[in-house]
């Protein structure tokens, strides 16, 4: 397979995978990424956004977040979030290292003001660790999308 380093980006001339959100492609039926660091920031939000169980023939794969948003406990619900997220990344995407997570719950919007709206907003910065690069996802976890 080709591959052309651009940038300390490498690009491969085949399609690695898809990308999220799913829509229209160049290249075929849909969006396509061609180079790792495209791949592993969609991985990782699918990850996040699969609850443990949705996934069939794989009730393991996903994240333990979705159990979270409505915990009781919001002292400690921050660092659950975190250490459930490291976890998860870990034993799903192995080749990335996880450099900071952060979590923040939202329980109201300040666009609407309602006050029962309860968000679990997750940032990931991580490296690739074939390529050295680095990123960040951001991911939001709410009751509307329950």
């Amino acid at each position: 397979m080709a591959r052309t380093t651009t940038q300390s980006k490498t690009v491969s001339a085949k399609p690695i995978g898809i990308t999220i959100p799913i829509q229209d492609g160049n290249t075929g039926y849909f969006a396509q990424s061609f180079d790792t660091l495209t791949q592993i920031k969609t991985n990782i939000v699918n990850l996040l956004n699969t609850r443990q169980g949705e996934r069939r023939f794989q009730p393991t794969f996903g994240t333990r977040l979705w159990n979270l948003v409505f915990e009781q406990n919001q002292e400690t619900l921050k660092e659950q979030a975190i250490n459930v997220v490291s976890e998860d990344i870990s034993a799903w995407i192995p080749n990335v290292t996880v450099n900071d997570i952060t979590a923040n719950l939202l329980t109201s919007n300040e666009i609407s003001n309602n006050v029962d709206i309860y968000m679990l907003k997750i940032v990931v910065t991580f490296t690739v660790n074939l390529t050295k690069q680095t990123d960040t996802v951001i991911v939001t976890i709410n009751n509307a999308t329950m």
